[in-house]
């Protein structure tokens, strides 16, 4: 059997944990000897022995020298049960083969260190693309402390999520709506608006025998919740939690009374007011990241799901099409709200499946584009000096797919740093999604994993961070935008007296704009240019830049971001523009002769 069915049957077992390992991964786990499996296991439930525990408890015969294979990191530290890695060492496995990278700064590598120095050949990233599928909740919740939120609506082929008298039961079939049943057994909790519960009363809990009911989570700005609609009768028997925007110390005798009924009831009243008197989603979804919930499902309505978005907390979207048409130009669409002005402030989606369920259609899409820019105009950007603050720690890089998540240990990039403000990494502008005490964490988008050195990055690797840069805030080195143009590598770094000439090879796309004495960014660092030759150019380092960044740091064969002038780089647009260039001939490169002209 060849070595990727084994992993396809660890990734079959671990999805068996669904729904019930959360805030834990889903992890299965192969044990093969001698061309056949002698053991497998899943983590079945939070507080139970890992996968790779519950493999070596089936074994058939001795596990010395076999080969195991597990969908994530083996862990090797204690927590609720004692460390896998320990197992592993005392049955002679000989070979550990993983998937997934464990993002769990108690994990981390550690892991895999720990073998290795035991003797165990451990190899790494091995069918990680269809490993880190099982997981996107778990990366982001050991990343941000912040539950993943998933969008879920129904409409019909016309865009309605209810009929102009607001009827909108049933929109999709029987199939569909015990589809969404099975959803709800995956996340830790689900959430609507105040508007859903006053029309449609909803029960928002499992009707499918042997699944669980998530924590049910109720947006209620004003505390308009009915204390006989069905959310409440039922409290002691699903969790329940109310976010509202009503002050505990600034509320009338009736107020408080309701409060208190409520909390007798059993139901958790959290008061998260924003500047508008409006439920804080961001606060929010970090107070639920504090209770242990990993996930939560957003099923509306269209006010709370245009909130979410703009609030930038929503990861993905699964949209049920049903074949019907309900027309009316009153008949509520999925998103409402305030929208957005121009389609330049749209959230992208990336389509990532399509399924039939039933006669009804499932789609389901991740948002493409940073969340925090929906409702505001992507025209102009944030701007960069080049000027390093301090040099951060990478505590671990996510890559599911083709983007993921970056987690840095920081302190000074931190001041008056709010979540959706721009922080350079190296010289790539990343909007933070979470804010610790000591750090960061902030998405990382495909094209940045395609175009930048982020995505080689791993736990401890040291990065340049700045801040963006006010209006009216400091300044120095040259404009950077922290959009960077390409990678270069390291050739090189020789001293003379006291700098370093550090140099770099790249391409001509890069080299066309690079001239002497004019400017260049490296990996973030505002530099000048001291010499161009063919297929490289150099810099000279001072004590101080060598000092205060990572560029000393690197070796020979590092690969580093790059960010041309912005200058030159408007200036060359312009000039191609106007003398346009002949097919055959090579375009020419902007001279330090054609600048003295220009200037």
């Amino acid at each position: 059997m060849p070595e990727s069915q084994y992993m396809k049957r660890a990734i079959e077992l671990a999805r068996k944990g669904e729904g019930w390992v959360n805030p834990n991964p889903m992890v299965g786990a192969v044990i093969v000897k001698d061309g056949k499996i002698i053991g497998e296991g899943y983590h079945a439930r939070c507080g139970e022995l890992h996968a790779e525990r519950n493999a070596i408890a089936s074994l058939t015969e001795s596990a010395q020298g076999a080969v195991l294979y597990v969908t994530l990191e083996p862990c090797c530290h204690y927590g609720r049960t004692p460390p896998c890695t320990q197992a592993i060492l005392e049955q002679k496995i000989s070979t550990v083969i993983i998937g997934s990278r464990d993002p769990n700064p108690k994990v981390a590598g550690k892991g895999v260190k720990l073998l290795r120095d035991a003797g165990v050949t451990v190899v790494e990233d091995f069918m990680r693309e269809e490993c880190d599928k099982l997981n996107p909740v778990f990366f982001h919740y050991i990343t941000t402390r912040t539950p993943y939120v998933v969008m879920k609506y129904a409409m019909t082929a016309d865009g309605k999520i209810a009929t102009k008298t607001g009827a909108s039961r049933w929109i999709t079939g029987e199939e569909a709506r015990n589809f969404v049943h099975q959803m709800r057994h995956g996340y830790m909790g689900i959430m609507a608006g105040i508007g859903t519960v006053l029309a449609d009363d909803p029960m928002l809990n499992v009707r499918l025998q042997g699944r669980k009911s998530p924590v049910r989570i109720i947006c209620d700005s004003a505390l308009r919740i009915p204390l006989n609609s069905r959310i409440c009768r039922t409290a002691k028997e699903y969790r329940t939690i109310v976010a509202c925007a009503v002050e505990r110390g600034d509320v009338g005798e009736q107020t408080a009374q309701k409060i208190a009924f409520l909390e007798h009831l059993g139901i958790q009243v959290v008061s998260l007011p924003d500047s508008d008197k409006k439920v804080d989603l961001k606060k929010l979804t970090e107070y639920l990241g504090g209770q242990g919930i990993d996930s939560v499902l957003l099923e509306g309505g269209a006010e709370l799901n245009d909130s979410a978005l703009r609030a930038g907390i929503v990861k993905e979207v699964k949209v049920f099409i049903a074949p019907k048409l309900f027309g009316g130009a009153g008949a509520k669409s999925p998103v409402t709200g305030i929208g957005v002005e121009t389609p330049g402030q749209s959230a992208c989606l990336k389509l990532e499946r399509i399924s039939p369920i039933g006669e009804d259609l499932l789609l389901e899409y991740r948002i493409k584009d940073s969340p925090q820019r929906w409702g505001r105009s992507q025209g102009g950007g944030h701007m960069f000096t080049g000027i390093i603050e301090e040099i951060g720690r990478v505590r671990c890089v996510t890559i599911a797919g083709s983007s993921g998540k970056i987690a840095i240990s920081a302190s000074k990039v931190l001041e008056k740093t709010k979540i959706g403000d721009s922080i350079a990494v190296n010289g790539v502008c990343l909007t933070v999604i979470s804010i610790e005490k000591d750090g960061f964490t902030a998405d990382i988008m495909a094209e940045t994993v395609r175009r930048s050195n982020l995505g080689r990055l791993g736990p401890g690797d040291q990065v340049n961070l700045e801040r963006a840069m006010a209006a009216d805030g400091r300044f120095g080195g040259h404009l950077v935008s922290g959009h960077i143009d390409g990678t270069g590598t390291v050739r090189s770094m020789k001293k003379e007296e006291n700098a370093i000439w550090v140099t770099i090879e790249t391409t001509p796309k890069i080299l066309h704009l690079i001239i002497e004495k004019g400017s260049v960014c490296i990996d973030g660092i505002s530099l000048t240019v001291a010499q161009v030759g063919k297929g490289f150019f150099q810099v000279s380092i001072i004590p101080h830049t060598g000092a205060e960044t990572t560029l000393l740091k690197k070796h020979d064969g590092d690969v580093v971001n790059l960010e041309n002038d912005m200058v030159g780089k408007y200036i060359d647009h312009l000039l191609k523009q106007q003398e346009p260039v002949a097919p055959e001939e090579e375009p020419g490169g902007m001279t330090m002769e054609f600048l003295r002209e220009f200037l």
